[in-house]
């Protein structure tokens, strides 16, 4: 709107200037201005970007406004500024809006050193420097007024943009592990109550059988399939969950792995039972490598697919294999990683060769019709395409004082057209102050209510100063520099949310210029030339203002109701862990001796009783110890057990260990469970305020005793 607005103005401008144009300047340059314009004005409309017309309007503007001279087919010089003037200030917004803030100052200086060099010419009516000179200072200041208003807007949107991008992923990541807490709490139940009860009566039974262990067996199964029983439609979780159940899946198999997730679109949706074929395919992966690789270095990548989508790579540097020398009775690959992709509409990629390690890509897609509409709602109605980049407090005080610095200089080259010149200082102290006021604490957004008043009042006495000692007889041209500094000062107040002050001091400088003009014989055309760039460049920055402070009113809006998406993903997300990994892999452990126990005329073997006992310890171990056990080292565990070597994990944490902890609890018990002359070990997972987070105690046969403390960051300390 307020391109299509300089032009009306312009338009005044120019009609005396068209004729004396060569036809292929009006044509690229002077046609292209108002149709890119109006272009900007039907696509705005329509609500799409206009990010790119603006971009060849800015660009318009700059060679138009340097191939001005040339264009020029007049002997005469011309009769009035180039009409140009009313675009280059707009265009310098468009810059920085479309671009970045530090390109939009750098626009305005170049053209309007490039518009001071055309005044120079004929073509721009041959006037001084110093009236060229004063022109380009207009130039940079009006523009750069609004421009270091949507600097502060944008650094206040961009720092709430974090914090409500962080303030979400906390709540939802909080809402997982709540429903996981849950989820977990009622399977431990089923295995401790059902499965592990058991497995006890299993081992204790005499040489015939229980008469209810049967029965009891039978049960167990029930309770197991009853927990996986799907009743709702499961709702689809998106691509940062997935993450999350990669990482969990590989981890819980090689503690050592490196997760790392670079996706454009966390928020992407993927159906529940995508996310499950992937987690079980990852884990298949990664218990191959856990199982085979006999590698140093595992990583796993998640990132965006070719397309529309999200791929999943892991990659090991252990033994490789030859993927066409596999036998075909081999399912592990073929059926847990390619088909079970393949069944959901994805595909798997294995690369491997004999000692050279082996990658494994995961690669979903969303369907191309769902990709186009999503990609454009979300660059369309995402506010965060449209903060621009911004820049440090500092930095941006420098550039409001230099904005001022520039108005005292234009005011210095004037002081030959004033009665008097000891106000005219007096005036720019009373501005120094206004703008140290103005300036105060940037670092937060609001100015108080106190400081944006006196701000309102240096003003006033400001304006008042200067026109005490303004010309009666003639246009005093810009030793009326004061109202640039009005312009900059009650923009800054609009920006720093002091709305009412800031349109309150802009009427005051109003009213005070009304009094002035009609006192001096200049009339409502004196009143207009001193007034119309201050309140039109206000008007300006009341319209971005909105507009930012309204991206902000949706960033909130968005988060409040996240809550409730963030509540249904995570229930869908732990019941897809729960039915399609956890009982998928507790069915593995006790299917097969459950099914066994379940034959009411099996005789139970000693081989049988003790792989009872066995599986009973580990699932306790699970229970009372999660934190402290991988896959690979329950395996080690049971190993050590069955050694005779006395064994006992505690898990006394009320959350997860930090990953550099849990690799290292990892490493230090394979390394002492694996050591034969050890007879003991206790590990504990100390409460959340212990200097030592985990603590490992180990005995051996010549009675030597060492306890190792592990902190936040995994480091060991032996005692």
């Amino acid at each position: 709107m307020f391109s299509l607005g300089a032009l009306i103005p312009a338009w005044f401008m120019a009609v005396d200037l068209l004729p004396h144009l060569a036809t292929w300047w009006l044509v690229i340059f002077g046609g292209g201005i108002v149709g890119v314009t109006v272009a900007m004005m039907i696509v705005s409309v329509a609500g799409r970007s206009v990010v790119w017309l603006a971009r060849c309007y800015v660009v318009l503007v700059a060679v138009g406004t340097a191939a001005w001279p040339p264009a020029w087919t007049s002997p005469e010089p011309a009769s009035g500024n180039p009409w140009l003037w009313m675009c280059l200030g707009v265009a310098s917004v468009w810059t920085a809006v479309t671009t970045g803030v530090k390109w939009g100052f750098g626009y305005a200086v170049l053209t309007s050193a490039i518009y001071a060099g055309v005044r120079l010419t004929p073509s721009g009516q041959g006037v001084p420097l110093m009236a060229a000179m004063q022109d380009m200072l207009v130039l940079v200041i009006n523009p750069s007024a609004v421009i270091i208003g949507v600097s502060l807007l944008t650094d206040a949107v961009r720092r709430l943009d974090a914090t409500t991008s962080s303030s979400q992923q906390q709540r939802a990541r909080a809402a997982l592990e709540e429903a996981l807490v849950e989820q977990r709490r009622q399977l431990d139940s089923i295995v401790h109550d059902e499965v592990m009860t058991t497995l006890v009566n299993a081992t204790m039974s005499p040489a015939g059988r229980h008469p209810r262990l049967a029965e009891q067996a039978r049960h167990a199964i029930d309770q197991l399939d009853r927990a996986g029983e799907t009743t709702e439609e499961r709702v689809p979780v998106t691509v940062e969950h997935l993450g999350w159940l990669v990482r969990d899946q590989v981890i819980s198999l090689v503690p050592d792995a490196q997760v790392a997730m670079t996706v454009s679109e966390p928020e992407l949706p993927v159906p529940a039972k995508v996310a499950s074929a992937i987690g079980q395919a990852c884990r298949e992966a990664a218990m191959n490598i856990a199982r085979h690789a006999e590698a140093s270095h595992v990583s796993v990548l998640i990132d965006d697919a070719p397309g529309h989508g999200v791929r999943i790579t892991l990659t090991d540097d252990g033994t490789g294999f030859d993927p066409g020398a596999v036998p075909g009775d081999r399912f592990g690959l073929r059926l847990s990683v390619h088909e079970r992709m393949a069944g959901v509409g994805g595909q798997a990629e294995v690369s491997s060769q004999p000692g050279r390690g082996t990658s494994v890509e995961l690669i979903w897609r969303l369907p191309d019709e769902t990709t186009r509409a999503d990609r454009r709602s979300r660059v369309d109605h995402d506010p965060r395409y449209a903060v621009v980049p911004s820049i440090r407090p500092g930095l941006l005080a420098g550039l409001i004082a230099l904005l001022i610095g520039l108005h005292f200089v234009l005011g210095w080259t004037t002081l030959d057209q004033v009665t008097g010149v000891w106000p005219v200082f007096m005036a720019q102290l009373l501005a120094t102050l206004a703008t140290w006021l103005a300036l105060r604490n940037l670092n937060r957004v609001a100015l108080p209510t106190w400081s944006a008043a006196g701000v309102v009042v240096l003003l006033t006495g400001t304006t008042l100063l200067v026109q005490s000692v303004l010309p009666y007889d003639r246009w005093p041209g810009y030793a009326t520099w004061h109202s640039g500094v009005v312009m900059v000062l009650v923009i800054v107040l609009l920006f720093r949310r002091q709305r009412l002050l800031a349109w309150s001091g802009l009427s005051v400088f109003v009213a005070a210029s009304l009094w002035w003009a009609l006192s001096h014989g200049l009339g409502v055309d004196g009143l207009m030339r001193v007034s119309f760039g201050p309140v039109a460049w206000m008007v300006v920055a009341q319209l971005i203002s909105s507009w930012l402070i309204d991206i902000g009113k949706r960033m909130r809006e968005s988060d409040q109701h996240s809550d409730a998406a963030n509540q249904a993903i995570a229930a869908s997300y732990s019941k897809l862990v729960l039915r399609d990994l956890w009982l998928g892999e507790l069915r593995t452990q006790v299917g097969p001796l459950l099914s066994r126990l379940a034959d009411p005329e099996a005789e139970l073997s000693d081989a049988e009783r003790a792989a009872c006992a066995s599986l009973e310890r580990r699932l306790r171990d699970g229970l009372r110890a999660a934190n402290l056990l991988a896959d690979g080292t329950q395996d080690l565990v049971e190993a050590a057990r069955a050694r005779g070597v006395e064994v006992r994990l505690v898990d006394s944490r009320g959350s997860a260990l930090p990953d550099p902890v849990r690799r290292a609890v990892n490493r230090s018990l394979a390394a002492v469970l694996a050591d034969h002359e050890v007879t003991r070990v206790v590990a504990r997972a100390a409460p959340e305020d212990y200097d030592d987070v985990v603590t490992i105690l180990t005995v051996r046969r010549n009675g030597r005793t060492e306890l190792v403390g592990l902190d936040n960051q995994g480091n060991p300390t032996a005692r």
